[in-house]
C-alpha cells in the first residue's frame, strides 16, 4: 500500500514526530512558507503539517485538490484558515492539552520573576551593585489575588499551582459559567466570575489563558488595563493579539501598572525595535512557554500519529473542527 504524500512546513517541535511522520508517509519538507511558494508544491499532497509563522490560507488549500487532512504542529490553529478548511470538509488537527503543564509552569515562573524582581537584581549584580538588595523591592505571592482569564487545560494547571502551592486567592474569568466545566475551580477554592472588569480591578496578577478568536482579538485594551492596580502585573502566555500592546506600553510608561511578562507577541517574531522588548518593567521570552523538551516530544508524536491515523481512514484523537466529522466519518 502506497504511503500518503505529506507536506511538512518547517520543523516539528521534536525529532520524534518527524521520525513517525517519515515512517508512515512520503514527506516533502520545506522551510519556505510564502504563499506562492507553497501553492506550487501542494498539488498532490494529501496531508499538511505546519508550524507558525507559516500560514495555511484559502489559496493554498485551493491549490491542493487531494488534501484530506491538515495539522498544526502543536496546540494553536490561528495560523490555519480553519473556517475555509471546514467548508471544504477537511479536518484540521492539533495536539491540545499536551503542553498544559509546561505552559502553566512558565506562567507561574513569570509571575514569580516579576514579584521577586529577578531581572532587576540580576542586572545590578552583573555590574557589581550588591547594595541593590537594599534598594530594589520584591513581593510575596502568598495572599495576593491572581486573576486567570479562561479555564481551559492550561488555566486549570495554573490555578492549581497558585491556589494549592502558593496559597494565593484565585479568581477565574469565563464568558459563561457552567458547573460541569468549572467545578474544579470550586473544588480547589477558586472563585469564578463572568465580570471581566471585576477581575482587572481586584487582581494583583492577571494571567491570560484564552484562545485567539475574533471575539478575543484585542480584548485586553485600555478599558481594562486602566482598571488594574498600580501594583499589579500582567502575564500573557496565550496569544499576542489578545492584548493591545500599545495600551500596555502606555500603562507601563505612566506607572499605571507595575510590570508585565510576555511570552507571545503580535506579530511573531516581533520587530526588534518593539519598545516592550527593552522596557525595564517587562520580562520577555520568545513564545517558549509550552515548548519544554518533555512536552515537545509528546506534542510532536501526538501530531504525527493523529494525522497519519486520519489519512489511513481512522477517527482523529484531537480535532479543531469536529463539525467535519459528520461529513468525513
Amino acid at each position: 500500500m502506497a504511503k500518503p504524500k505529506m507536506l511538512q512546513i518547517l520543523s516539528m517541535y521534536h525529532e520524534e514526530g518527524e521520525r513517525i511522520l517519515n515512517e508512515g508517509a512520503e514527506v516533502i519538507r520545506t522551510d519556505k512558507y510564502a504563499e506562492a511558494s507553497l501553492c506550487r508544491i501542494v498539488s498532490d499532497v494529501e496531508g499538511i503539517v505546519l508550524r507558525a509563522p507559516a500560514k495555511l490560507t484559502r489559496k493554498i488549500i485551493d491549490a491542493a485538490p487531494n488534501l484530506r487532512a491538515i495539522s498544526g504542529a502543536g496546540v494553536g490553529l490561528d495560523n490555519i484558515d480553519v473556517k475555509y478548511a471546514t467548508e471544504k470538509g477537511i479536518p484540521v488537527l492539533h495536539a491540545p492539552s499536551v503542553n498544559a503543564v509546561s505552559t502553566a509552569e512558565h506562567a507561574v515562573m513569570l509571575m514569580m520573576a516579576l514579584s521577586k524582581n529577578v531581572i532587576g537584581f540580576h542586572k545590578e549584580m552583573c555590574i557589581g551593585n550588591y547594595d541593590s538588595r537594599m534598594k530594589l523591592k520584591s513581593f510575596e505571592l502568598k495572599g495576593k489575588t491572581a486573576g486567570i482569564l479562561g479555564f481551559g487545560s492550561i488555566a486549570k494547571e495554573v490555578a492549581k499551582r497558585l491556589k494549592m502551592g502558593l496559597e494565593m486567592d484565585v479568581l477565574v474569568w469565563v464568558r459563561e459559567y457552567d458547573e460541569s466545566k468549572h467545578g474544579l475551580a470550586r473544588d480547589i477554592g477558586a472563585k469564578v466570575t463572568t465580570d471581566l472588569e471585576h477581575v482587572f480591578s481586584t487582581s494583583d496578577y492577571i494571567s491570560i489563558h484564552i484562545p485567539l478568536t475574533k471575539a478575543t482579538k484585542g480584548l485586553i485594551e485600555r478599558r481594562y488595563i486602566q482598571q488594574m492596580k498600580p501594583t499589579a502585573f500582567l502575564v500573557n502566555t496565550a496569544r499576542g493579539a489578545i492584548i493591545n500592546q500599545d495600551d500596555i506600553l502606555e500603562a507601563l510608561n505612566a506607572d499605571k501598572i507595575a510590570g508585565a511578562a510576555l511570552d507571545v507577541f503580535d506579530p511573531e517574531p516581533p520587530p526588534r525595535n518593539l519598545p516592550l522588548l527593552s522596557h525595564p518593567k517587562v520580562i520577555v521570552t520568545p513564545h517558549v512557554g509550552g515548548t519544554t523538551v518533555e512536552s515537545n516530544r509528546v506534542m510532536a508524536a501526538t501530531v504525527a500519529k493523529n494525522i497519519l491515523n486520519v489519512l489511513a481512514g481512522g477517527r482523529p484523537e484531537y480535532i479543531g473542527n469536529p463539525e467535519v466529522m459528520k461529513k468525513v466519518w
